[in-house]
């Protein structure tokens, strides 16, 4: 969706790596929601189609709750895509979607993607914890790590 405005050939380095993937972990440590972050250099078809299949390839919409939530980048044509399953979306509404992308496309333009990705995670950890709490049988069902 989003432009930024520095050339982000290279979106995450080790560091900011790490910085991700803490934010990721964070987040589901207090619900039972998964959330994944999935970067590619170039994006052919509108961001949001291009979130949505790749939400299906790495199997999120396959998670007991349908709470999975995909954070989608396409660095070379600067676009981005917030994808949620139906479980969540449900509880929180399109609403809850365009706040966050316009939080996390404000940290984009500023040239700051890794801040934006982190506090867009948090948030929707957030909100992920509030309607799919953790209980004492959850499992991890899906890779923290980042996908591309």
């Amino acid at each position: 969706m989003a432009l930024w405005r520095t050339p982000l050939r290279k979106l995450l380095d080790e560091e900011d790596e790490s910085r991700v993937l803490a934010a990721i972990r964070s987040a589901e440590q207090r619900t039972s929601g998964e959330i994944r972050v999935h970067v590619e250099r170039r994006c052919e078809v509108d961001a949001m189609e291009a979130g949505r299949r790749w939400f299906s390839r790495l199997g999120m919409d396959a998670t007991a709750d349908r709470n999975g939530i995909l954070f989608y980048v396409a660095v070379d044509d600067r676009r981005f895509a917030i994808v949620g399953d139906t479980g969540i979306h449900a509880k929180v509404g399109e609403a809850f979607w365009n706040a966050l992308r316009d939080a996390m496309a404000e940290e984009f333009a500023k040239g700051n993607p890794v801040a934006g990705l982190v506090r867009a995670i948090g948030e929707a950890g957030e909100r992920l914890a509030e309607h799919f709490p953790r209980s004492a049988g959850d499992r991890n069902e899906l890779s923290d790590e980042i996908s591309g």
